[in-house]
């Protein structure tokens, strides 16, 4: 499973408002910093090519990207297998 830390800074990465935070909280609600449905497709694309897995059509939801730690459990099912 990836570090949380990895998530954190790709998530900085795509949304600019997270630059200033010291820690990104699991619980943030993503649409607070910018995380809009176009911005959650670039999201996606980002983590699938940088850490090498697939979102398959029922994990793209607005639940899977609501918060971090939302996005943090998808992305360790998919990376498990």
């Amino acid at each position: 499973m990836i570090g949380y830390e990895t998530l954190e800074q790709i998530l900085r990465a795509q949304l600019p408002a997270l630059a200033q935070e010291a820690e990104v909280p699991k619980d943030l609600p993503l649409a607070t910093v910018g995380l809009d449905s176009v911005a959650a497709v670039v999201l996606m694309d980002t983590l699938e090519d940088i850490l090498g897995v697939t979102f398959p059509d029922h994990t793209i939801t607005p639940t899977t990207f609501r918060t971090p730690g939302t996005l943090w459990a998808v992305v360790g099912q998919l990376a498990n297998g």
